[in-house]
């Protein structure tokens, strides 16, 4: 009986050293499927720009567009543009729209928003447009941001700064025209 308790105790100890290891895991799935989506989005932007001769516009207040309208071509989502009226009023999307396409959501902060469907939802990625709209960068978009996906979330440098990040308060960062993906602790 002794005997039995030892293991069990061996057991129950190498089991609560294990489930911190699986979660470490699992955050840094989360995050590299985060840095492939910026990275994704980076190309397909610098496509956009290639095509067009111009980066995106800014989108139209309370209207369907922006930067994640226009470049659904640009990642296999061709039909998925044209589901979109060009300058639908947001209120009027439908709820099959709610959810965006999977590049365009960060699983760590999907984790922090909780999975509704019964709401549009937030952008994750933000477009900070540079040097007069003729570079640009993309980021996670702050903790806090709730610009709806379908509104092309767009802000500045200095705003992402001064916002808390969803990984560990950071942020990660592709800058346009540029390969990789920079990662920053604790703001910008």
């Amino acid at each position: 009986m002794v005997e039995l308790l030892v293991v069990l105790a061996i057991i129950s100890i190498m089991l609560g050293m294990l489930l911190p290891a699986v979660q470490s895991v699992r955050e840094r799935a989360r995050e590299t499927v985060c840095k492939n989506n910026l990275y994704q989005l980076n190309i397909a932007i610098v496509h956009f720009a290639e095509v067009h001769k111009r980066l995106p516009e800014r989108a139209l207040p309370g209207k369907v567009s922006g930067w994640t309208i226009e470049v659904l071509p640009f990642i296999e989502q061709r039909n998925l543009k044209y589901a979109f009226p060009s300058g639908l009023p947001i209120a009027n999307v439908s709820e099959k729209f709610f959810r965006p396409p999977a590049m365009f959501r960060c699983p760590r902060r999907t984790a922090l928003d909780g999975d509704s469907e019964d709401n549009l939802w937030p952008g994750h990625y933000v477009f900070i447009p540079r040097a007069g709209r003729k570079a640009f960068s993309l980021s996670d978009s702050p903790v806090d941001f709730i610009v709806p996906w379908v509104n092309g979330p767009e802000m500045s440098d200095a705003a992402l700064g001064q916002s808390q990040g969803p990984h560990s308060g950071g942020f990660h960062t592709t800058y346009g025209f540029q390969q990789g993906v920079d990662s920053s602790p604790g703001g910008h």
